[in-house]
């Protein structure tokens, strides 16, 4: 829009250059020529720039009017007609999909719960299996084979076992006179963490298991030094089996 205005600015101040020079050039001949006085060039000036002026708008409405519609019609008819061809657009509506209420399988609760107790069952059976593996890794030495399945037996009831649970033990293993009351503290504090058990429930389990060895020590000592590292021990303590 801008540059079409420029356009016209530059095009209408070459046409008032061009009639002020033949208004002046009129003026020169009526002054000189005529010797005539300057008001009468005057005159002459401004009568002929009004003349020009209108000369060429005039030319110009008469150009705009007739001449360009006759052009016009003199070259459409050596042109070939253009046929314009009407394409019919289909609009297209996205497809819905449809499942058949047939082919749609609702989860059965029973099959998700069953699957989540399965998974739990490997889970602690996995557990206690480390637990036994590691019992018989670090008592095999103090440990005779028949007193080691003797062990074997409390530590499966122990997984699942509560504190009272624990105290209806009644027939202590034997363990080697090596192994210090510190040892099967530590023993016990490593397996019951891997069954997630209490202070007070590792502290039954061991006072009965192994119940000559601690049988001077009270329940309430054994909970609070389950993870003791005062002297020397031969078991230690163990995050992870």
């Amino acid at each position: 829009m801008l540059s079409k205005k420029f356009d016209y600015i530059i095009i209408y101040s070459f046409l008032l250059a061009s009639i002020l020079r033949i208004a002046m050039l009129v003026r020169l001949f009526v002054v000189r020529q005529l010797q005539m006085d300057e008001f009468s060039g005057m005159v002459a000036f401004i009568i002929t720039c009004i003349l020009i002026g209108a000369s060429y708008f005039s030319f110009q409405s008469i150009l705009n009017e007739c001449l360009w519609p006759l052009v016009e019609r003199i070259f459409r008819k050596g042109q070939q007609p253009i046929h314009e061809f009407n394409v019919e657009v289909t609009p297209v509506t996205p497809m819905e999909t449809i499942i058949p209420k047939e082919d749609i399988s609702i989860p059965n609760y029973n099959d998700y719960k069953q699957a989540a107790q399965q998974k739990i069952q490997e889970e602690q059976m996995q557990t206690l299996e480390n637990v036994l593996c590691y019992t018989n890794k670090e008592l095999a030495l103090y440990v005779e084979e028949s007193e080691m399945q003797k062990l074997y037996t409390y530590i499966r009831t122990f997984q699942y076992a509560t504190e009272k649970e624990c105290n209806k033990i009644n027939s202590p293993v034997t363990v080697n006179s090596k192994l210090k009351p510190i040892d099967l503290m530590h023993f016990g504090w490593n397996i019951g963490n891997q069954f997630n058990k209490s202070g007070i429930e590792i502290a039954t389990f061991i006072k009965r298991v192994f119940a000559e060895v601690l049988k001077e020590n009270e329940i309430s000592t054994l909970i609070r030094k389950l993870r003791s590292s005062e002297g020397t021990c031969i078991i230690k303590i163990k995050e992870e089996l």
